[in-house]
This record gives C-alpha cells, structure tokens and sequence, in this order.
C-alpha cells in the first residue's frame, strides 16, 4: 500500500502542477472501486496521470472543495478547479472529460 499523501501536499500540487487530476475515493465505497477501475481503462485510451487519496483523511480539503460525495474526480488547472465529477457513467464520459 503506498504512503497516503499529507492534506498539504495535495494543495502544494494543486498549485504547482499545470493540470493536476484528483481522484478521492473512500475504501469500503463499492462505486470507488468501479470508478477506479473506470479510470484505469480511461488511461489504456488517454494518457493522463492522477493522483488518489483516502477521503477519511482530508476534512479540510473535503470541505474547502465541497465534495459531496464519494468517488470524486477534482480536475484543476493552473491551480484553479475547473471540474468535479461525481458521476463517472462510463468510459467514454471520462475520456471525453479528462480529454479536454
């Protein structure tokens, strides 16, 4: 299992990455473990890369982005959140989503 990143390191990278694609999911959550592997299958089409974390462990990132629910998929850009997904609906919903 790898190291959960620290609440501040994801704000770091929010703001020193150019794009920089959040990917929160919850463990027990059964739609995050579809979801996840939705964006697997979103990468074998597009290359981006994302960054997961444990929502459990950023309230404060939680609330200052209003998620809402769980798995969350925060697209930022230049520092700025540009999209939230809430609903992956598919495949082909993320590829055009993260292909923008």
């Amino acid at each position: 299992m790898k190291e959960e990143l620290e609440t501040q390191d994801i704000y770091n990278l929010i703001h020193t990455e150019e794009r920089f694609i959040l990917y929160g999911y919850a463990p027990i959550c059964a739609n995050c473990k579809i979801a996840e592997r939705m964006l697997d299958l979103t990468r074998e089409i597009i290359d981006f890369e994302y960054t997961s974390i444990n929502l459990n462990f950023h309230v404060d990132f939680i609330n200052d982005y209003k998620i809402t629910s769980a798995p969350a998929l925060l697209i930022f850009e230049n520092g700025e959140l540009k999209e939230s997904v809430f609903r992956f609906e598919s495949v082909t919903n993320l590829v055009n989503i993260l292909g923008r």
